[in-house]
C-alpha cells in the first residue's frame, strides 16, 4: 500500500516538470447512463389533505412519545475517549445504550418509537417507524452472534432482544394491530425501511423467524411482498425490494427476485467500485453506506449471486476509498452527512471479503477511530445519532430524514458486530492509515477527483474537477439556515420545512477532513 502511494507522489511531482510540447491527457467524460424522468412524489408535493393527515400524527407523537432518554449520554461519550478500553468493548457499550434507549421509546410492541428531533417530509408516524427499521439491524446483528442470550442494559437490568424483535415483526405486520406498519404505494419511504426491517429478520432468523408458526411467518411475509408491486426513485432505491426479495428467498424458498432492479444498479457503475446514485445523481458516501453496504447483505444471504462482480467493485473501491480516512475526521461530500459514523462499513466488508486492498489492522484503525472522534465529541445523545456532525445542526439535516433516521449511521457498527470474530477485526494490531505514513496524491479517476493528503497536518482534502453546476455565487455556494417562518412551520404541522444543503448540488469542489464547509 505505501508503495502504490509513493508512487502516485512521483508521478504527481513529475507532472510539474512536464515539457510544454508534451500531449496534455484526455479529459475526463463520464459515463452516459440512460436517465428516466422523476416521478412526482407525493410527500414532496403535500396537497391540503395531506397537512391535515400529517397535523393529526404529529398530535399521536406528542400524545405517546416518552421523556427524553439522556441518562447516559455521558457515559458513552466517555466510553469513546477511553484509550483502555478495546473498540470491541466499546461497541459492545454502544449496543446496550441503544437497545436501552430503544426499550425507552418503543410504543405498539417495538413496531414503532418516537424519538426526540427534527422531523422529516413523510409523517410523524413514518418517523416512528424508521425508529425501529433502523434500531432492529443493530439488535438482530448482536443476537446474530449472541442467540437468545440477554443483553444487559446500561442500567443493570435485562433486555430480551430476541422478544423485542418477534413483538415488534408480529405487530407491525398484522393489519389488526395498532403498530401495524400499512399498506405500502409507489416511491414510500417504507418501501426504504422495509429492507432494514427484512436484514433485521433474516439475521435474527434462527432465534425470531424459526420457532415461528406457519400463520406467523405467513402473516410476516405477507407483509414484506407488498415491495414485488411498488414503483421506486430510479437510484439506489433499487436496492430495497431487492434486499427484501432476497430474504423473502432465503427463508421461503420463493423466487420473486427483480432481476431488471439488480441490472439497473450495476448500470449505475462507473468504474473502481463508483456507483452514480441514477443517471443524473451525485457520486458520494452512499457509496459506502448505501450501494456497497446492500451489495454486501445480498451477497451474505445468496453467496452464488453475481459474487464476482459485487467482491471485485468492493475491493476496487477500497483501494481508493481508504485515502480517505483520518483520525480526526473525513472529507465529507454529498448528502446525509448525518450518517458519517457508518462511513468505514466498506473497509470492513472488504476484510470480510478476504480482500487484498486493506489490512484488518488498517480497518480496525479506521473504524474506531471514526466512532472515537465523532462519539467522544458527544455524536450520540438522547439514545441515537445526532441530526449534524457532532451535536445537532438544523443546516446538515435533509428534510427526508427524522428524527430516527440517523441510524443508518451505525451500519458500519452493523456489520462489525455481524462478522468482526470471523473476519479479524476485533483482533487485529492497528495498523496506519495511509495519511498517517506519508504525505500522497491520488487520482479517483471514475469520478473526476484528486485526493491529496498532506502528512505533516494529517489532512485530507478532495477536490471534484468538473463543477456539478455552472452557475454559483458565493451566496449560492453557503450552507443555508432554516427561516423562523420555517421552523414554526415544521413544529406546528410536523413536517420538514429545511433548506436543502447538499454542497455538491451547490458547487463546491473541494473537501477537507477538517470539515471546515460545516462549521
Amino acid at each position: 500500500m505505501i508503495h502504490d502511494t509513493q508512487a502516485a507522489i512521483s508521478l504527481s511531482e513529475s507532472a510539474l516538470n512536464t515539457p510544454a510540447d508534451v500531449t496534455e491527457p484526455l479529459p475526463y467524460v463520464a459515463k452516459q447512463i440512460q436517465a428516466t424522468e422523476r416521478p412526482i412524489i407525493p410527500y414532496e408535493h403535500p396537497t391540503p389533505a395531506m397537512y391535515l393527515t400529517l397535523f393529526k400524527q404529529r398530535l399521536v407523537r406528542l400524545k405517546m412519545k416518552a421523556a427524553t432518554y439522556s441518562d447516559h449520554d455521558a457515559a458513552v461519550a466517555a466510553c469513546f475517549t477511553n484509550d483502555a478500553l478495546s473498540i470491541e468493548n466499546k461497541c459492545q457499550y454502544l449496543v446496550r445504550y441503544v437497545a436501552q434507549a430503544f426499550d425507552h421509546y418503543a410504543v405498539w410492541d417495538y413496531s414503532h418509537a418516537y424519538y426526540p428531533g427534527r422531523p422529516s417530509q413523510q409523517s410523524a408516524r413514518t418517523d416512528a417507524m424508521e425508529g425501529t427499521s433502523r434500531v432492529l439491524p443493530t439488535i438482530a446483528a448482536w443476537v446474530s452472534q449472541h442467540g437468545s442470550q440477554p443483553l444487559e442494559g446500561l442500567n443493570g437490568q435485562p433486555l430480551d432482544l430476541v422478544a423485542m424483535l418477534r413483538n415488534a415483526f408480529l405487530a407491525g405486520t398484522d393489519p389488526q394491530h395498532a403498530g401495524y406498519w400499512g399498506e405500502l404505494h409507489d416511491y414510500d419511504q417504507r418501501i426504504c425501511e422495509s429492507a432494514d426491517l427484512a436484514l433485521a429478520l433474516w439475521l435474527s432468523r434462527d432465534h425470531v423467524w424459526q420457532p415461528m408458526n406457519t400463520a406467523e411467518q405467513t402473516q410476516i411475509i405477507t407483509w414484506f411482498k407488498q415491495v414485488n408491486h411498488c414503483q421506486t426513485v430510479d437510484n439506489n432505491w433499487h436496492l430495497f425490494p431487492l434486499t427484501v426479495q432476497f430474504v423473502i428467498k432465503a427463508l421461503t424458498g420463493e423466487d420473486t427476485i427483480a432481476q431488471d432492479k439488480y441490472q439497473r444498479i450495476k448500470a449505475f457503475h462507473v468504474g473502481d467500485g463508483w456507483f452514480r446514485d441514477g443517471a443524473k445523481g451525485n457520486y458520494d458516501y452512499y457509496n459506502a453506506w448505501g450501494f456497497h453496504y446492500s451489495l454486501y447483505w445480498l451477497d451474505q444471504i445468496d453467496s452464488s449471486f453475481d459474487s464476482g462482480f459485487i467482491h471485485q467493485a468492493l475491493a476496487d473501491f477500497v483501494s481508493q476509498y481508504r485515502y480517505l480516512f483520518t483520525a480526526e475526521g473525513l472529507p465529507f461530500f454529498g448528502r446525509s452527512a448525518c450518517y458519517r459514523l457508518a462511513a468505514t462499513a466498506p473497509l470492513i466488508m472488504a476484510i470480510d471479503q478476504h480482500s487484498e486492498a486493506i489490512t484488518a489492522g488498517e480497518a480496525q484503525r479506521a473504524f474506531a477511530t471514526s466512532l472515537e472522534y465523532f462519539i467522544g465529541h458527544g455524536a450520540m445523545q438522547h439514545g441515537a445519532p445526532t441530526q449534524g456532525l457532532f451535536d445537532d445542526d438544523t443546516r446538515l439535516v435533509d428534510n427526508y430524514s427524522g428524527p430516527a433516521s440517523s441510524f443508518w449511521s451505525l451500519r458500519a457498527l452493523n456489520i462489525a458486530l455481524f462478522c468482526g470474530d470471523r473476519c479479524g477485526l476485533w483482533q487485529a494490531d492497528p495498523q496506519p492509515l495511509p495519511i498517517e505514513q506519508s504525505n500522497f496524491n491520488v487520482e479517483f479517476k471514475a469520478i473526476n477527483a484528486q485526493v491529496i493528503g498532506v502528512f505533516e497536518t494529517k489532512e485530507v482534502v478532495v477536490i471534484f474537477k468538473n463543477d456539478y453546476i455552472t452557475e454559483q455565487n458565493p451566496l449560492s455556494r453557503r450552507l443555508e439556515t432554516q427561516s423562523a417562518r420555517s421552523y414554526w412551520l415544521e413544529t406546528i404541522l410536523g413536517r420538514a420545512e429545511r433548506p436543502k444543503n447538499n454542497l455538491l448540488r451547490k458547487g463546491i469542489t473541494c473537501y477537507s477532513s477538517k470539515m471546515s464547509h460545516f462549521f
